[in-house]
């Protein structure tokens, strides 16, 4: 159980010094204001001595302390706070599940792939999910992501895309050249930029003909990835 103290911990100063284990002190003795503040700092720090106190503050019960802890250990990137930060995925608060599959992607454990793939249903983190496992990598991924690709929500569909043009795999460039006539501006969008990522000439023809869109920053998205496609190949 924390003791909360009143604090007029100076955090900023505290930063500036690198004065880490002070700022330890403040981010387990302080009031929550000061807790959360502190949790910021040392995730801008990035050090690991932080990890184990910031793993402690994830279970605790105001919501601010709990999201900018895992914000924190997503920066530092130590693997001990995966089996944590995986159980917030079904955390009742919003933000805390999403800023834990943010932190899942950063720190970039595979053992968060599957979790992160049963999240793909949960409308609360899906889209963070889908970006976590893009940073991941893991090709496990694939089917499930390109399942995403036949949602109906727009924004799902491109975050999905942009994972997929993380991972890279030649396995999503059909799909992806299908997404560039989707109703949606964002996802054809972004459907562009994760051909461009993957770099397969067999998107160029696709992409000039996506290129004459009447919209010019779709048409500029367009040209933008022919050319990352034709620097690849030289």
């Amino acid at each position: 159980m924390r003791i909360l103290k009143p604090s007029n911990t100076n955090i900023e100063e505290l930063e500036a010094d690198r004065n880490v284990q002070e700022l330890i002190n403040a981010l387990v003795e302080g009031d929550e204001d000061t807790s959360w503040k502190a949790a910021q700092a040392l995730g801008r720090l990035r050090d690991k001595n932080a990890v184990p106190p910031l793993i402690e503050l994830l279970d605790v019960e105001d919501n601010d302390i709990r999201l900018n802890a895992a914000m924190a250990l997503g920066k530092i990137g130590d693997n001990q706070a995966v089996p944590t930060l995986i159980k917030l995925l079904k955390d009742d608060q919003l933000y805390v599940c999403r800023h834990s599959a943010e932190a899942l992607g950063n720190i970039g454990d595979e053992r968060a792939v599957e979790p992160l793939i049963d999240a793909l249903d949960d409308d609360k983190v899906r889209n963070e999910s889908a970006i976590a496992l893009g940073k991941i990598g893991d090709e496990t991924a694939i089917i499930p992501l390109l399942n995403a690709l036949k949602q109906p929500e727009s924004s799902f569909r491109s975050s999905a895309e942009e994972a997929l043009g993380m991972i890279g795999s030649s396995k999503a460039v059909k799909p992806l050249i299908e997404a560039l006539t989707d109703d949606d501006i964002s996802v054809r969008r972004h459907a562009a930029g994760a051909l461009a990522k993957i770099g397969d000439k067999e998107a160029l023809e696709p992409l000039k003909e996506a290129s004459k869109d009447e919209r010019w920053y779709v048409r500029l998205q367009m040209e933008e990835a022919i050319d990352q496609i034709l620097s690849k190949k030289k």
